[in-house]
């Protein structure tokens, strides 16, 4: 495969959070996300700086190493092994140890065995050391026993004290587990070699070598001091102590002692990775005829809870925006409960044991809910063998068959699916067809281990000797004014009058009002100097308040000025001063005593919109659209027709919501300043209240396509059309794909504003979880999610916003979490509290916990 073809492969079609940053950023952020076990970021990072046009020979060799580690780790090996068959790395001291893992990874084992030889025998060769350790553990997956040893043996004798102890470790653990417990026991390193990072490790190893000496009394103690002492050990050691210690206890002659060590085990660590053995142990120690008060049996009644239906609902999403909407169309799915399905599992086997028929019949439903509950678990094909043996001690033939031949088509176990073919072949003997019996002996054969399957050929064989063998996602212009008797103060106030901006007309007016306080146009200035307030930035209340009471006082009656002027003047300062009742009484009053006056249609607006202010809606509605009609000044009459599509989005009524869709085209109609808004906001009308999610895509689409890209309109209609499309994931999954290449498409015109970028890369995150993996369409591109969320933490400086930045950072948290990455998880997790924002306490709990409860020291 040409590089060039498979970087085309590799590198995803998305915008990079990184634009702009120079290569060396990048590769110090791949080394980082490669450090703190984020695989997904660091293949992205290293496969950008990798296309990075004129790079040196060396810096190319380099970060096609670091990529092709990024792709083994983030179990990628194929892609890993075309990247290392590159040309350019053909003198790379590095590649053949990497290509050794990539070898392994898609099952090429002899070849990654040979290389890792090759690496190990070379004793200049990097990673010479970790190169012999795989290679001992290859030869041992090869069932090579012996070779293995041997290279275990060479890496003990080496000079390097920590390099010598976990070699001979290791052979202790190689040793055991072929059950040669005196080997185990020479090879086991003088206490005086061995370190305090290795000293767990040691201490487990020599429990469970008296465990294999039969020193029971001694290694219960000792896995009982493990269980004490967790500081320094795995998760997983740590739980393998505590079957060790039940294990020395029912071989020491106490399996109810075994079983209730392993029972308070569970109960204190009910997610334990090993829930596994320790179930088939307790199964193990089942009486052959338990009783109901059998200790066991009411442990396992207390952890089965009543079946509960999957309730497949919408999310309550934060924030509370279309970006919230689109998301509350995917439903919630809970993981599997792991301690209900064994307690369930095992409780049926015993159930089945007691052997009345209430209790059989009972063993029988928990089978069936272990399969319903968890249908992808392993649980539900052993359930299904089970049931399927259980048929057949009944007499059930044809129910059993018809078990078995579900079990062989689904179970993902090839052990299992052997175990079916076996038994199902054996009943097919017994009901007299041997030409079934041994092809199914033969498939049986086919899957199970070496003496199994021997067992299976040798009973085809006895089949056949019976048969043939066949083939088997406004200041308002001053008019009427009275003649002028006193030219001189006339002049002055019409200078005043005239005078711009509104501060400036304040201080003439002022003037004229104090040098002429008796001239017969006194009162249309001190009206003139209300309006000039109200105009003024920001609003002068009190003294617009101030000259409308001295204007209107009984010594100071304006007989000579309009009534309606004076109201407006009024109305103007009870709607700047937010007294909502009293603009919406005099805006009545108003409309009511003058209703042909210019200050109708203004009282009009101002009193819808005091009615959409204070949630009286219809009303709001109604005088609105009313004045829309017949207004003649084309700017408020858009205005209205705007204001009563948002109040009949908020009547709430199905009749109000399709009328709202009306006034809102009424209002792009009009092509003034505000049809844009109305555009969103129809867009957002549809897509919120009325989950028009199709309608929303196609009317923001086509809008869309026809603004420039220099348009700032891109990013908000870009927005609201990503949205809509994504709330059509789960009819339409190309709407998904649509979806991300808006996103897409806004991401490189946001990049100077960080708070569209968390935003934008927040929505990549969601909409990549919801699509379907592009090489395995039965997963999902949690990969990319997981970039996408990251992305936005890979900065040093605090953000400009924190709302979708921590969303973006608890959200790749999750993913981890999900994917039980508890060291990455960890790393996002402190990560996100280094940077101090509102939820950084929240974070740094998070990472303690996971840390505690998953011991990672």
């Amino acid at each position: 495969m040409k590089l060039r073809t498979f970087l085309s492969i590799l590198l995803i079609a998305s915008q990079s959070a990184l634009l702009g940053e120079d290569m060396a950023t990048q590769q110090q952020q791949g080394e980082d996300a490669l450090a703190a076990g984020l695989w997904e970021v660091a293949e992205m990072r290293f496969a950008d700086c990798l296309a990075t046009p004129g790079l040196a020979a060396d810096d190319k060799a380099r970060l096609a190493i670091q990529l092709a580690e990024s792709l083994i780790r983030g179990d990628k090996p194929a892609e890993a092994a075309a990247l290392l068959d590159q040309s350019f790395l053909e003198n790379s001291a590095e590649a053949p140890f990497w290509k050794a893992h990539a070898l392994a990874g898609i099952g090429r084992f002899a070849e990654a065995a040979e290389l890792f030889s090759q690496v190990w025998m070379n004793a200049a060769a990097p990673h010479r050391v970790e190169a012999g350790f795989s290679h001992a553990s290859i030869l041992l997956s090869l069932t090579k026993t012996e070779a293995a040893l041997e290279t275990l043996k060479s890496l003990a004798k080496l000079k390097d004290p920590a390099t010598s102890t976990r070699a001979k470790l290791l052979t202790v653990e190689t040793l055991l587990d072929l059950g040669r417990p005196s080997d185990a026991r020479e090879s086991m390193p003088a206490a005086a070699e061995i370190s305090a990072e290795n000293q767990p490790l040691a201490t487990f190893l020599d429990a469970h070598l008296m465990l294999a000496e039969r020193r029971f009394n001694d290694a219960a103690p000792a896995f009982q001091n493990l269980l004490n002492q967790s500081q320094g050990q795995s998760l997983t050691r740590h739980h393998a102590a505590a079957i060790g210690l039940a294990d020395a206890l029912a071989a020491a002659g106490d399996p109810q002692a075994a079983a209730k060590s392993l029972l308070t085990f569970i109960q204190e660590h009910p997610e334990s990775p090993l829930l596994d053995p320790m179930f088939r142990r307790l199964q193990l120690w089942l009486p052959d005829a338990p009783t109901a008060i059998d200790p066991i049996l009411e442990q396992l009644a207390q952890w089965i809870t009543p079946p509960e239906a999957k309730a497949l609902g919408m999310i309550t999403a934060t924030p509370t925006d279309a970006d919230a909407a689109a998301a509350s169309a995917w439903s919630t799915i809970h993981k599997a409960n792991e301690l209900l399905a064994f307690s369930m599992f095992t409780r049926a086997i015993a159930l089945h044991r007691m052997d009345t028929p209430e209790s059989r019949a009972e063993a029988f439903r928990l089978m069936t809910r272990v399969r319903l509950d968890n249908p992808a678990h392993s649980l539900a094909t052993r359930a299904l063998f089970q049931t399927s043996r259980w048929l057949l001690e009944e007499g059930k033939i044809e129910r059993a068959i018809a078990v078995l031949d579900l079990l062989r088509e689904t179970a993902t176990s090839p052990s299992l699916r052997g175990e079916a073919a076996f038994l199902e072949a054996r009943t097919a003997y017994q009901q007299g067809d041997p030409k079934l019996a041994a092809e199914l002996f033969d498939e049986a054969a086919r899957t199970l281990p070496d003496s199994s399957a021997n067992t299976a050929r040798l009973n085809a064989g006895i089949a056949r000797l019976r048969i043939a063998d066949p083939p088997g996602v406004t200041l308002i212009q001053q008019n009427g004014r009275p003649a002028d008797h006193h030219l001189a103060a006339d002049l002055t106030l019409e200078q005043a009058l005239a005078a711009t901006p509104p501060s400036a007309a304040r201080t003439s007016l002022a003037k004229f009002i104090a040098q002429h306080p008796a001239h017969p146009r006194n009162p249309e200035a001190r009206l003139a100097a209300v309006e000039a307030a109200l105009a003024d930035t920001p609003p002068d209340l009190v003294a617009a308040q101030s000259q409308l009471d001295s204007l209107t006082s009984e010594q100071n009656s304006p007989p000579a000025l309009p009534p309606a002027r004076i109201a407006l003047a009024r109305l103007r300062i009870a709607d700047l001063a937010k007294n909502s009742p009293e603009a919406i009484r005099v805006a009545r009053e108003i409309m009511e005593k003058h209703p042909q006056d210019p200050a109708n249609a203004e009282a009009a607006f101002t009193l819808g919109r005091n009615l959409f202010e204070t949630k009286d809606y219809n009303p709001a509605r109604l005088v609105l659209e009313k004045l829309a009609a017949s207004d003649t000044d084309p700017s408020r009459a858009q205005a209205a027709w705007l204001l009563a599509a948002r109040s009949a989005t908020w009547v709430g009524t199905l009749s109000s919501k399709e009328e709202a869709l009306v006034l809102f085209d009424k209002t792009i109609a009009a092509d003034g300043a505000l049809a844009s808004i109305a555009r969103l906001e129809k867009a957002d009308h549809l897509i919120k209240n009325m989950y028009r999610f199709a309608e929303a895509a196609q009317f923001l689409q086509q809008w869309f396509d026809t603004l420039p890209e220099t348009d700032p309109l891109r990013l908000p209609a870009g927005l609201l059309l990503g949205q809509a499309l994504y709330a059509q994931g789960t009819t339409s999954p190309d709407s998904l794909k649509k979806a991300l290449e808006i996103y897409d498409l806004l991401l490189p015109h946001a990049q100077k504003h960080p708070a569209l970028v968390h935003r934008l890369q927040y929505l990549r995150g969601l909409v990549l979880e919801q699509l379907p993996n592009e090489n395995d369409p039965n997963s999902k591109r949690d990969g990319q999610a997981l970039n996408a969320f990251y992305s936005v933490l890979e900065t040093t400086t605090p953000p400009t916003e924190w709302e979708y930045f921590e969303l973006c950072g608890f959200k790749a948290l999750s993913l981890l979490e999900k994917a039980q990455r508890w060291p990455a998880a960890i790393a996002v997790a402190q990560k996100i509290a280094s940077f101090k924002g509102p939820r950084a306490e929240e974070a740094a709990n998070r990472a303690a916990q996971l840390q505690l409860k998953y011991m990672i020291w």
